[in-house]
């Protein structure tokens, strides 16, 4: 067991001839005793300290240790987020261009579509033009025959005596039903206008 302060005040020493001073050893010996008293409870309560300083730091250890287990979960957290998002990113890429290029498939079939829809009825309007005209020509060339009929039966009717008033009824050549047909075949289909 160590040395107490009560062991140094009580130390007996023996008495010798010329020695030194009793009293000022005693003397000597209780302020030794009590700086090594004031030591003890130094070291006790450095001693506590130290107990409280080391129970703080394995604290702190723990918290490093979660802190780096945070830390290191929060990486891998955060490099699979960073993974997934750019696996999401290309998957969201790849889809538009998919869905892009089925769209311009899409609008260029609808755009060839539109072409011959719009061929047929440049077609057909032609075509009815083309008949129209020929109505119209073989109309006007009917008008000039029966404008002919007419100056010629009004120059026989100048040069005719006059009959008694009666109504003269003018007989214009009748066209027949069939030839009505015939020339309604001769019109084309109208076109159909879409808005």
């Amino acid at each position: 067991m160590g040395l107490t302060a009560l062991d140094i005040k009580k130390q007996p020493f023996k008495r010798i001839f010329r020695g030194f001073d009793p009293t000022a050893v005693v003397s000597f010996l209780d302020h030794v005793a009590n700086e090594f008293q004031t030591i003890i409870q130094q070291n006790d309560a450095y001693a506590t300290k130290v107990k409280c300083l080391e129970e703080q730091l394995l604290k702190y250890k723990d918290i490093e240790l979660l802190l780096s287990d945070t830390l290191m979960t929060a990486q891998k957290t955060t490099d699979e987020a960073r993974v997934n998002a750019q696996k999401e990113a290309d998957w969201i890429l790849k889809d538009a261009q998919t869905r892009a290029s089925r769209f311009e498939d899409e609008a260029r079939n609808r755009v060839s579509k539109l072409d011959n829809e719009l061929i047929s009825i440049r077609n057909q309007r032609d075509s009815f033009l083309a008949r129209f005209k020929s109505i119209l020509k073989t109309q006007l060339d009917l008008l000039e025959v029966i404008s002919g009929d007419l100056r010629g039966d009004d120059r026989q009717e100048q040069a005719a005596p006059q009959p008694p008033r009666q109504q003269q009824i003018r007989t214009q050549p009748q066209r027949s039903a069939a030839a009505d047909d015939d020339m309604i075949e001769d019109v084309p289909p109208q076109p159909v206008i879409i808005g």
